[in-house]
C-alpha cells in the first residue's frame, strides 16, 4: 500500500539521520515561517504526536530530517491524500470541506525549503502550537459489532453480509457513522444497508450472517453509508439526518480480500453511530450511480468507448494506459428537487481518474462538474462534502442525468497495478471487466442528497 510505503520511508528516512544541511541564504523560505502553517493545514491531522500516521512532523527536528521526501511526495501528489484536485475541466459548484491539497505554488515551497537546506527561520515566526481535531464521531450512541468474528478463506475474495440491530423502537434519524474495520489488511470495502422489513434476519440464522455475494440479497433496501481504504468518520450537521424506520435492521456487507500467503484470521468489523436527538427537518438520501453493464434501453448506461468490438462493452486492455469507460444515468425523484451534498467516488486499482458530471434537463449541453478525482488513490477513498450551508448547496432535478467518465492505467506504470501484479503473483497486467473481485474494475459515484423531511 502505498501510505504504508510512504510511513516506512519517513521511518527510515529518521532513523539514518540524513537531513539537508541548512544554509544561510536569506531569501529561502524558513520552517518556523512558511512550512510550518502548511503542515499544519495539510499534514498534522495524520503526522503529529498521536496521529495516525508513525511518524510526526509538528518538531522542527523530524521535518528537516524528511524535507527531501516531503518535498518529493507532494510534487508527486501522493501526499497529502486528496484525489479531488483542481483540473482544467472540472471546478466543482461548491467548495470541498476540509480540502488538504497543496497548492502548485506551495509545493513549490516546500521544494524550495528543502533545496536550501530546510532552514529553521525565527522562533517568533511560528505558529500558534497545532491543536488537533478529534478523531472518530464527535459521539457515539450506538455501536454494533458481529456477532461472532469471521474468517475469510485466504485467496479468494469474500462476502459476508453481518445482520446488525440497532434495537430502534421507534423510527430514528442518523446524523454520524464511522465504520471500524477489524483487519484493515483483508477488508476491502464495507457497504451498510437499512433493511426496514428484516429479511436478513432469515437470511442470517443463528451465526447472524450469510454469504452476500453482489448485493446484501434483499428485495427492498436504501444505503445508509460506505467504507472504504481512507474513508473518515461521516456526520452531518445539526438538522440533517439519514431516516432508519423502527425495528429496522442494519446490514454490513463487508468484501474481505485476503493477501496471498496470509493465514485466515477471525476479524470483526464494527459501526458506530451518532443518532439525532429528535426528528430533523431534512433528510439525506444516497443516491448510488454506476457499474453498468451495457447500454439501456433508453440510450444511457454505459456508453459506447475506445476499444469496444461491436456495442458497448466494459473492458480494460492489459497494457491499456488512459482507457476511459463513460456511463450516463436518468434521475427519476419523487419530488421536483434535492440538493447535492457532495459526491464520493470507487474504483478499484487501475483506476487512476473520475469525473462525475451533471447533464441539466433541458440544458441544451449544459452540464455541472459535481467532481472530479484525477490523482485517485485506491488507499485513500472518501465522501467530498461541499462547504456551504444546505440552502446553498446545488440542486438535482428529475430528469437531469449522471454522467461518469473513468479512466484506468492497466499497465506497470501505474504503481497499485505494479503491486497488485506482485500481490497477486502474475507475470503481467491482464483483461480487466466489471466485477465486485479485486482483480475487477468498478466505476461508482455516491451522490449524497438533501431533501425536506416529510
Amino acid at each position: 500500500m502505498r501510505n504504508h510505503f510512504f510511513s516506512l520511508s519517513l521511518a527510515a528516512a529518521l532513523a539514518s539521520g540524513c537531513a539537508p544541511e541548512p544554509t544561510s541564504t536569506s531569501s529561502a523560505p524558513t520552517f518556523r515561517k512558511d512550512v510550518a502553517p502548511l503542515l499544519q493545514k495539510s499534514c498534522l491531522s495524520c503526522h503529529a504526536q498521536g496521529g495516525s500516521a508513525p511518524v510526526s512532523l509538528s518538531s522542527y527536528e523530524n521535518a528537516r530530517a524528511l524535507a527531501p521526501l516531503i518535498a518529493a511526495e507532494t510534487e508527486a501528489r501522493r501526499m497529502p491524500p486528496w484525489s479531488a484536485l483542481p483540473t482544467d475541466e472540472c471546478e466543482p459548484p461548491r467548495p470541498l470541506r476540509g480540502d488538504l491539497h497543496l497548492s502548485l505554488d506551495e509545493i513549490a515551497l516546500l521544494r524550495a525549503w528543502s533545496d536550501a537546506g530546510a532552514p529553521e527561520g525565527d522562533p517568533a515566526d511560528a505558529p500558534a502550537p497545532y491543536a488537533p481535531a478529534a478523531q472518530g464521531l464527535s459521539r457515539t450512541d450506538i455501536e454494533l459489532a458481529p456477532r461472532a468474528p469471521f474468517a475469510a478463506a485466504q485467496g479468494a475474495d469474500s462476502f459476508r453480509c453481518f445482520v446488525l440491530d440497532p434495537e430502534l423502537a421507534e423510527p430514528t434519524w442518523v446524523q454520524g457513522y464511522d465504520v471500524l474495520p477489524g483487519d484493515r489488511e483483508v477488508v476491502h470495502h464495507a457497504l451498510i444497508f437499512i433493511d426496514a422489513n428484516r429479511e436478513s434476519e432469515a437470511l442470517g440464522g443463528e451465526s447472524g450472517s450469510y454469504e452476500c455475494f453482489g448485493d446484501a440479497r434483499l428485495s427492498e433496501t436504501s444505503l445508509l453509508g460506505a467504507w472504504a481504504p481512507g474513508a473518515q468518520a461521516f456526520e452531518l450537521p445539526p438538522g440533517v439526518g439519514i431516516a432508519v424506520p423502527a425495528n429496522a435492521l442494519l446490514v454490513m456487507q463487508v468484501h474481505y480480500h485476503p493477501k496471498p500467503g496470509k493465514p485466515p484470521s477471525p476479524e470483526a468489523t464494527r459501526v458506530a453511530l451518532r443518532l439525532a436527538d429528535a426528528k430533523p427537518g431534512r433528510a439525506l438520501l444516497n443516491l448510488p450511480f454506476g457499474n453498468a453493464e451495457g447500454p439501456f434501453p433508453d440510450g444511457n448506461g454505459l456508453l459506447p468507448g475506445p476499444g469496444d468490438r461491436g456495442s458497448a462493452e466494459f473492458r480494460i486492455p492489459a497494457g491499456a494506459e488512459g482507457h476511459v469507460e463513460r456511463m450516463r444515468f436518468a434521475v427519476d425523484l419523487p419530488i421536483p428537487e434535492v440538493s447535492i451534498y457532495g459526491a464520493g467516488v470507487h474504483m478499484h486499482r487501475a483506476g487512476v481518474d473520475m469525473k462525475v458530471e451533471q447533464l441539466h434537463a433541458g440544458g441544451e449541453g449544459d452540464r455541472t462538474c459535481l467532481l472530479q478525482t484525477p490523482a485517485y488513490d485506491y488507499n485513500w477513498q472518501r465522501v467530498y462534502s461541499y462547504d456551504a450551508p444546505i440552502d446553498d448547496l446545488p440542486r438535482l432535478r428529475s430528469g437531469d442525468e449522471i454522467e461518469l467518465r473513468c479512466t484506468y492505467n492497466n499497465t506497470t506504470n501505474n504503481p497499485a497495478m505494479a503491486a497488485q501484479l506482485v500481490e497477486e503473483r502474475l507475470p503481467a497486467p491482464q483483461d480487466i471487466r466489471l466485477g465486485e473481485e479485486t482483480l475487477d474494475e468498478m466505476c461508482v459515484a455516491f451522490v449524497p442528497v438533501v431533501h425536506p423531511n416529510p
